[in-house]
């Protein structure tokens, strides 16, 4: 975006619009208004993949949620599906989240979900690198990422005194966990202005 009127369009020739905002915690649908195409159909985007749990055993952080952010322009009032990740359990791989933006003029876009790892010897990154989940034995300690205003942050080993990480975790945040505690859930944010 190089402009500002690019994303405040002067709907019917005069002003800005009205700011508009959808969040989704559980999977669903947006559908573009008809006042969002006329008004030149752009939107900003905020995905977020679910977070990884903290491995059990092995002392280690889950690794916080993928991040996708940006703008887009749609062309029409098809509605588009939104799929919210869930939070990795133990020994599983946290859901990606994504909306299919393709539905109306746009190009679909996927958080990816972190991948799982069991070695207490390795950091666990997410894709966008957002999230490290620490770790913490005998031979290597290491921090956790923040994230993204806290979304998608990493979580913190059993012991934390060294190297940081979430320890109460937030819902529907992507964030990783420590050990033994649930992950949270995806999340989508879709703002534009009519």
């Amino acid at each position: 975006m190089s402009n500002f009127s690019d994303f405040f369009p002067a709907a019917g020739g005069g002003g800005g619009g009205i700011p508009k905002y959808q969040e989704f915690t559980t999977s669903g649908t947006f559908t573009p208004s008809q006042e969002l195409i006329d008004a030149g159909g752009r939107i900003a985007y905020f995905i977020v993949s679910g977070g990884q749990r903290g491995t059990t055993g092995y002392e280690h952080g889950g690794a916080g949620g993928g991040i996708e952010w940006g703008y887009m322009t749609l062309t029409s009032t098809s509605s588009c599906t939104v799929t919210i990740g869930a939070a990795g359990g133990d020994g599983s791989v946290p859901g990606n989240s994504s909306v299919a933006f393709s539905s109306a003029g746009g190009t679909d876009i996927t958080a990816n979900a972190p991948v799982l790892q069991y070695s207490a010897y390795s950091q666990v990154k997410n894709t966008l690198g957002t999230g490290w989940g620490n770790a913490f034995d005998n031979s290597m300690r290491s921090s956790a990422g923040s994230g993204f205003f806290g979304y998608g942050a990493g979580g913190s080993s059993l012991n934390n005194s060294y190297h940081g990480g979430i320890m109460a975790v937030r819902a529907n945040s992507g964030q990783g966990s420590p050990p033994g505690v649930a992950a949270a859930d995806g999340f989508v944010r879709i703002t534009w202005f009519e």
